[in-house]
């Protein structure tokens, strides 16, 4: 069975993203969709009406237009809008979808550009797997256009989700090499912060101290090369420990166990 008819949801012939022309313009007022249209604003101004609520539209809007809906657009030629449009049908219970706002602004950090993109090439590309990638990609799009419901967004401001970002960044940089031997001077340097103050707000963003995330990560590490037949000099030194019995020692803290006995 294929994701699109696992999901329920069925891309079309009719998707592009594309420059509109100066005098573009589209009404529906009278002639209602006949199917859903994810609609994404790159950049530009202008003016959507959908069922009788108008809004003002720029860089990062979206709308997820649905069968019966009645909506007018239009724009100023003098900033056309550049817009991705993604015509789908969904089948099956489609409460999930219903239930979905009918206009977000998407927060500049997700990644909803880059799943737009990669649908625009898979869709033109058609290399094998394509119609199973399309599907895909536009399951993860309504994803993160949920997301972007105010239950669902949990930063009071843009500043606080960004600082929480560059923390995230911090710790899969963390994760990508925990047998380095990272200091805070070294992982403050790349968030461009004090190390004071890249401390204290690691802790709050992440709820531990960088410390403490370090030795953490490196255990689990071990724990994982354990389970592969490393020996314990051998995870030791694969892990930057200059001592296996202060390694040892460590492990036992944190997991409250000897790493010989995971082993055995």
């Amino acid at each position: 069975m294929s994701l699109s008819t696992s999901w329920g949801l069925v891309p079309s012939e009719q998707f592009g993203k594309v420059i509109c022309e100066p005098n573009w313009r589209w009404s529906r007022e009278h002639d209602p969709f006949d199917d859903f249209d994810f609609w994404y604003v790159w950049s530009g101004e202008g003016e959507v009406t959908l069922n009788s609520n108008r809004y003002e539209i720029g860089q990062g809007d979206c709308f997820l237009f649905r069968p019966e809906d009645f909506a007018s657009a239009k724009h100023n030629p003098a900033r056309p809008l550049t817009v991705t449009f993604i015509h789908f049908d969904a089948t099956g219970d489609l409460s999930w979808i219903l239930s979905l706002p009918p206009y977000i602004r998407f927060n500049p950090a997700d990644a909803h550009e880059i799943y737009l993109q990669r649908f625009i090439q898979v869709r033109l590309n058609q290399a094998f797997g394509h119609e199973d990638e399309a599907a895909l990609l536009l399951h993860l799009l309504l994803v993160l256009y949920e997301r972007q419901k105010p239950e669902h967004f949990p930063y009071k401001d843009q500043t606080q989700h960004s600082m929480n970002k560059i923390m995230m960044d911090i710790a899969a940089h963390i994760l990508q090499d925990p047998g380095h031997q990272h200091t805070i001077e070294e992982l403050a340097k790349l968030t461009h912060l004090s190390p004071r103050y890249f401390s204290l707000k690691f802790k709050e963003q992440m709820g531990q101290t960088i410390e403490s995330f370090i030795i953490e990560k490196r255990i689990e590490r071990a724990k994982y090369l354990l389970t592969l037949g490393m020996n314990v000099g051998e995870v030791a030194e694969a892990l930057g420990y200059r001592s296996i019995y202060f390694f040892s020692r460590q492990f036992k803290k944190v997991t409250g166990m000897n790493p010989s006995k995971l082993r055995s």
